[in-house]
């Protein structure tokens, strides 16, 4: 066993997009677990259908939030006309997350009228608003910001009742950007961090330099920094492609994000698109101008890696609503035991107006569970981790062992059993389950164990593994 300091993991839940706390693995591989979407999709479209060159809207992006105090999901969906010559922010709400109402507001004029569920519009083309409902505001005029597309970087807005917003002309939180942004408070870090997209000048290794439309570069993740939602300083690019993305995967058009326990989720929405080609496309292989999700995974929210090996979170199509992109709304959510992805869905590709061709626009929903970004999956193997210490009294998995079993033993530092929570006293898991409380000799008593330096052995046969918690 390593002679490191343990690790001490407290009551924290620990998951498996790298390997923090992972010592030793025999048969047991990490994989990526795509959600599941919804059979009812879309769950909002616009009616009546966007015609090519038409002012009918489509929904291009969004923000979705459950508020606690009021105990509605709330959405806000920006739709745009075929030429993006007209972009405005709508306002849903929804009892359940599913089934939504899009109210009368009366709030800002359209077309002569003021019967829409319209509430922002800054000038032409896109908006791109991030919302966020800051829970460290005191009621009054800021208690919901926003920041938005201005035309010559990102602004910021506040308001009220997320209706009612009033924009500060004169603050930038960035240069520039023009895709979908991400913003909300950050306690560890104490301030406010948005993402937004930003263009930078690189050169890779095999030769396959991208110059991006009009020469600006490669599409990457910007990181600002706020401690009141004023004054903005850029932190960095925390998110680029590099050498191990193929040519036509070099293009990170946003990322959003999400604090998931004590670590922190991304979704990159990952452009493919030949370089030289992005307007120049006529015809090509099945993933030429599209977008779909990659995931990313941080424990302190400014360092960011891949996870899941660059493959695929979310994926386009197979059905028509979603065939050409997929964006990630402002931000996922954990709504009882699954976490929900609401998300933009194309039928249409990136550069479908440049090409009269049809764009499609419509609100979908993914769903995945509990701890089911990564799991540890074996057909027969076992996972062993590095030295912990922690303060729980029961120890908890997240697995699914329902074709075979998982047993599960305590080693102390040197690797030997621990009396009392060897693997023959271990009772075998084999079930799904979200909370299955491991067991010795019919016992799940672990407090004995308390800031003792352990190892945990995990024993698997045919498991799918999501996470383990020493609980309370």
């Amino acid at each position: 066993m390593s002679g490191a300091s343990p690790i001490d993991v407290g009551t924290r839940k620990q998951l498996f997009a790298d390997d923090h706390i992972i010592g030793e693995r025999q048969n047991v591989f990490r994989t990526l677990n795509q959600p599941t979407k919804y059979h009812d999709n879309p769950i909002i479209e616009l009616a009546p259908p966007q015609q090519v060159g038409g002012d009918e809207h489509v929904i291009v992006m969004g923000t979705v939030m459950y508020d606690e105090d009021e105990r509605i999901f709330k959405m806000w969906y920006e739709c745009a006309d075929y030429p993006w010559s007209f972009n405005v922010i709508a306002y849903a709400t929804s009892v359940d997350g599913i089934h939504w109402e899009r109210p009368n507001l009366g709030i800002m004029e359209f077309r002569g009228s003021r019967e829409n569920n319209y509430v922002f519009h800054r000038g032409k083309r896109n908006v791109t608003a991030g919302i966020y409902k800051d829970p460290t505001a005191e009621e009054g005029s800021r208690r919901y910001k926003m920041i938005y597309n201005c035309g010559d970087g990102v602004g910021v807005a506040f308001s009220p009742d997320g209706l009612r917003w009033t924009p500060e002309p004169d603050v930038r939180v960035a240069k520039i950007s023009d895709s979908p942004h991400s913003v909300m408070w950050e306690p560890r870090l104490g301030r406010y961090v948005a993402h937004s997209r930003h263009w930078e000048q690189m050169e890779f290794a095999d030769g396959y330099g991208y110059g991006g439309p009009r020469g600006l570069g490669t599409r990457v993740v910007l990181q600002s920094e706020s401690e009141d939602f004023i004054s903005w300083t850029p932190y960095g690019i925390i998110m680029a492609p590099d050498d191990e993305d193929p040519p036509w995967t070099r293009q990170f058009y946003n990322m959003e994000w999400m604090p998931y326990e004590d670590v922190y989720f991304g979704f990159i929405a990952a452009y493919h698109v030949l370089p030289g080609m992005e307007e120049k496309i006529t015809t090509g292989p099945p993933w030429m101008d599209t977008i779909d999700i990659q995931l990313s995974f941080s424990r302190d929210n400014r360092t960011w890696m891949r996870a899941g090996d660059r493959q695929t979170f979310i994926p386009t199509g197979p059905d028509e609503y979603d065939k050409g992109m997929v964006y990630i709304f402002q931000h996922p959510l954990v709504v009882g035991d699954e976490i929900r992805f609401y998300y933009a869905g194309f039928s249409g590709l990136h550069w479908a107006t440049r090409r009269a061709e049809p764009q499609g626009g419509v609100v979908c929903m993914a769903t995945l569970r509990l701890d089911g970004f990564v799991s540890m999956d074996a057909g027969e193997g076992a996972l062993t981790t590095k030295a912990l210490t922690m303060a729980g009294g029961r120890l908890v998995i997240n697995a699914d062992a329902s074709l075979g079993s998982i047993a599960v033993e305590i080693l102390d530092e040197e690797g030997r059993a621990i009396p009392g929570f060897s693997r023959a006293e271990a009772d075998a898991f084999d079930g799904d389950s979200l909370r299955h409380t491991v067991t010795w000799s019919g016992s799940g008593d672990v407090s004995s164990l308390q800031g003792r330096p352990v190892v945990v052995q995990f024993h698997m046969d045919r498991t799918k593994l999501y996470s383990f918690v020493f609980a309370e």
